[in-house]
């Protein structure tokens, strides 16, 4: 008995061997690119960062701290290049889960519920003392919205960015929703866009509203009883504070993130005592010789009414620590503005005024807060021109000592 040799299968009828070999090949070219194609599509789906989480992906405990490191092995994204590491953690329905991505790694974070992104957080920085910038953690807060298991993913922040990194998980307790007050304060996760908050006032003065935070580019704002104002870095790096005048009674404070993000922060409400003269309306009549302590309006201004029986020279200054301040007289032949002519960054007018009625109005170009107005009496110099200030009072007397020196010295 004959044994065919496989290399050399047998070859029947007229159709010569490379004839045979050569169909052979043409027929089963376009199954194997088929093949092939689809290999690469399904090994291209497997290494994008996506929320379905493989049967291998490592369990991750609620309270557990693990350690990994982004390398170039590490699992390849597609989209832009980078790397990630993902993890597998199973939760209730309403739970919420605190992440916190630390370690050399310049790094994100992102939760998916199958292929839908739940959360996302990435790398900050913020400006530190001494003007020098500071890199933040990546914190990411969510709450599950279902029982079941969600995929958790360290990111790389792009296609050259390696590292060890360390990932905590907390259980985030949330705020028990009773209202604040002053002297209060609440320690919450930021789990959405916008979070509100009740405060109830019990007696007015000025109250300061502060959100610190370190993983989030805080934002405030506050409404209720005809108030309505927000801030965002007021209260240093990026933390956000407002500072109003209260009457008694509710209020909304709304906390939320400038960058979307979703992190622990700090919500403080305190009570700064104020004299009982403290001007918060709108045409309240101006003493010369007295001062007036006032509260900007939502709007960033405060405006008096000054009545003249005589010619008088008056000096207005507008003093305040916490913003830029703006002063604008306008009545009987006058229609002044100042910014800096005082110290700093405060304004001063000084205006030979007629007999008349006239508006004082105080702005703020970066803020809100507290400031007091003084007006003096210099006399009833009429030699001193309307719209001059202090500075151009100074200016004009040192080029008038410089002009007698120079005449002094031709004499001479």
């Amino acid at each position: 008995m004959s044994v065919e040799s496989p290399q050399h299968p047998p070859w029947r009828g007229t159709e010569t061997p490379f004839d045979d070999y050569k169909d052979s090949r043409l027929n089963t070219r376009p199954a194997r690119l088929f093949v092939a194609l689809s290999m690469t599509i399904a090994l291209a789906g497997c290494q994008k960062l996506t929320g379905a989480a493989a049967d291998n992906t490592p369990e991750l405990k609620v309270g557990d701290t693990v350690a990994g490191e982004i390398t170039s092995t590490s699992r390849l994204n597609y989209n832009d290049g980078s790397r990630h590491q993902s993890y597998k953690v199973t939760l209730k329905s309403g739970e919420a889960l605190s992440l916190e991505l630390g370690g050399a790694l310049n790094g994100q974070l992102a939760v998916f519920d199958g292929q839908s992104m739940l959360a996302k957080a990435s790398t900050g920085s913020y400006e530190g003392e001494g003007d020098s910038t500071s890199t933040s953690g990546v914190s990411l807060a969510f709450r599950a919205p279902k029982d079941g298991s969600f995929l958790v993913a360290v990111n790389s922040a792009g296609a050259d960015s390696f590292g060890p990194f360390k990932l905590k998980t907390a259980t985030v307790v949330p705020y028990d929703g009773k209202p604040l007050a002053a002297g209060s304060q609440a320690i919450d996760w930021l789990m959405s866009k916008k979070q509100e908050y009740a405060l109830k006032v019990d007696k007015p003065g000025l109250y300061s509203i502060k959100m610190e935070s370190s993983a989030i580019d805080a934002f405030l704002n506050l409404n209720g009883r005809n108030v309505e104002v927000e801030d965002d870095d007021s209260g240093g790096q990026l933390n956000a504070r407002i500072q109003a005048y209260l009457e008694p009674g509710d209020y909304t404070i709304g906390a939320s993130s400038m960058n979307e993000t979703t992190g622990s922060f700090k919500l403080s409400v305190a009570l700064t005592p104020t004299e009982g003269n403290l001007v918060t309306r709108d045409g309240t009549a101006l003493t010369i010789g007295q001062t007036a302590p006032a509260m900007m309006d939502s709007r960033g201004r405060r405006t008096f009414v000054l009545n003249l029986e005589s010619a008088k020279l008056v000096q207005f200054d507008a003093i305040a620590d916490g913003f830029d301040s703006v002063l604008k007289i306008s009545g009987p032949g006058v229609d002044a503005e100042d910014d800096d002519g005082g110290n700093g960054t405060n304004a001063q007018l000084i205006q030979s005024l007629k007999p008349g009625r006239y508006i004082v109005e105080v702005r703020s170009l970066n803020g809100q807060g507290v400031f007091e107005l003084e007006t003096t009496d210099l006399g009833g110099d009429a030699a001193t021109p309307a719209n001059s200030n202090r500075k151009d009072a100074a200016s004009e007397a040192a080029a008038e000592a410089a002009s007698a020196s120079a005449d002094a010295a031709v004499i001479q």
